[in-house]
């Protein structure tokens, strides 16, 4: 069962692995560095206007939380996905901004859990 307040649904991903702790610890560092670097890519599409490039990191989010139990993140992607397609400036902005910030409160939820792990 999820944790109040948690972005992320640590048991339903450690039980999708059959209990693996290891093996969640080692995806979710994966999962880190590619938000993180996806993340960093929003920033460039928006300083440069491409809303394509944004709608198709969005749609990559969106589809990478989902499958790790990361349901808040995954629905604000799947906003920003949106928003991109409709194509109003001020709501993409808008949209990327909460995407982002989600993400950041998912990636310390990920960071903190990684580290109570013992190697």
């Amino acid at each position: 069962m999820k944790e109040a307040g948690s972005p992320i649904d640590f048991a339903a991903v450690l039980e999708m692995l059959g209990g693996d702790r290891q093996l969640v610890h080692a995806l979710l560092g994966t999962f880190l560095e590619e938000l993180s670097s996806d993340l960093e890519a929003s920033q460039l599409a928006m300083a440069d206007d491409d809303a394509e490039s944004l709608r198709r990191l969005a749609h990559r989010i969106k589809g990478t939380s989902a499958s790790l139990h990361a349901l808040i993140v995954s629905a604000a992607a799947r906003e920003l996905e949106q928003a991109c397609i409709e194509g109003h400036p001020a709501v993409i902005a808008a949209r990327q901004l909460v995407m982002a910030d989600q993400a950041q409160i998912l990636m310390g939820a990920i960071r903190e859990w990684r580290s109570q792990m013992v190697d």
